[in-house]
């Protein structure tokens, strides 16, 4: 019995937690394996589209969790406890031999992007040990950490930020000057909050946290195109929708909600994870990789789609159409069926 109690209680231990209740992807419906195909061990599978890990091959990496565009991986680490007081960040993993590291995290896999650029804005610099990932037994993580310190860089350049994030492979020397009251007030140097009763990711939470504080005024309010970042903007063909709100329904993040007048949109919410296009049953919405940043520091929604609510004249139900429109997509459907079997029969 103590046995049976030791192993249960490593097991309830482990600090990765998967709630696959989360997934974006449903039994009869695959939309991201970006999970599975992340793990350097093979640990992640998809049984009837849901994740399912092998704590036996888990090193706890954090890819997952850093590539998840819900909260679907949990990894019992208080991420509040890396904002130091600090103008210059040392990060490193447990193989780091730097003698001062502000942050140590498992694996530099953890920290994406928006987790990077969090810190970033927090602090003013952030310098990654990654002196031992070439020589790691899970080196192909490697790739992913560069990416992230890539997209963090440009992240911070379409925010008008003054931060920066780079690897070194030497430790960098000690920040002297304390500047963050300059960036942000006494503000900048409060830790953020995260909720985990929301289906957003911890990492989009600390990066609006942070993003939050910039003045909004001094952003563009330009869509920028970038394909690399996770934002994208969804579009409603008036014509194809029919206001179901399937969209709204099933978003997970809520980035994505309806009322009477129309389909909103609220950016800071959404992680492109493409359900809300995969979806559609009549495939009304596409997803642009673009965004604005101004709407990541207002958090405001927009009006994506709207229409007015009338009687069909062809099956008599109630439907949501652009001005002028008659018929439901159906019966406008059907109709140009029955155009295409007259030509067919009796055209030219």
């Amino acid at each position: 019995m103590a046995l049976e109690r030791l192993f249960v209680e490593f097991i309830t231990s482990f600090p990765l937690k998967v709630n696959p209740g989360n997934c974006v992807n449903q039994e009869n419906l695959k939309v991201c394996d970006r999970c599975e195909k992340a793990c350097p061990h093979g640990a992640i599978s998809l049984k009837d589209n849901r994740p399912e890990v092998d704590f036996n091959k888990c090193t706890v990496c954090g890819l997952c969790f850093s590539e998840c565009p819900v909260n679907v991986f949990d990894i019992e680490i208080d991420l509040t406890e890396f904002f130091k007081n600090k103008t210059r960040l040392k990060v490193g993993c447990f193989l780091s031999e730097w003698e001062e590291l502000d942050v140590k995290v498992p694996c530099l896999g953890l920290l994406n992007e928006e987790l990077l650029s969090a810190l970033a804005l927090h602090c003013g610099e952030v310098y990654l040990d990654t002196s031992k990932c070439e020589s790691c037994p899970q080196k192909s993580a490697y790739e992913y950490i560069k990416r992230y310190i890539e997209n963090a860089n440009l992240l911070l350049h379409y925010h008008r930020a003054e931060a920066k994030v780079q690897e070194a492979k030497e430790e960098p020397p000690e920040a002297d000057e304390d500047f963050l009251s300059d960036l942000f007030g006494e503000e900048g140097n409060k830790k953020p909050t995260l909720s985990k009763k929301i289906n957003v990711p911890l990492w989009r939470q600390l990066f609006f946290e942070k993003v939050k504080l910039l003045p909004a005024e001094t952003l563009c309010y330009q869509p920028v195109k970038e394909e690399r970042l996770r934002f994208a903007r969804p579009t409603i063909d008036p014509n194809s929708c029919q206001r179901s709100d399937v969209c709204s329904f099933w978003c997970p993040t809520k980035a994505l909600s309806s009322d009477e007048r129309g389909v909103y949109f609220t950016q800071i919410l959404c992680t492109d994870c493409k359900l809300c296009e995969r979806i559609c049953p009549n495939s009304a919405i596409v997803l642009e990789k673009s965004f604005v940043p101004r709407r990541n520091a207002m958090a405001g929604k927009v009006l994506i789609g709207k229409g007015e609510k009338k009687v069909c004249k062809g099956c008599g139900k109630e439907f949501v159409g652009p001005p002028g429109e008659e018929y439901c997509l159906y019966c406008r459907k059907e109709r140009e069926m029955e155009n295409l079997i007259k030509d067919f029969l009796f055209g030219q």
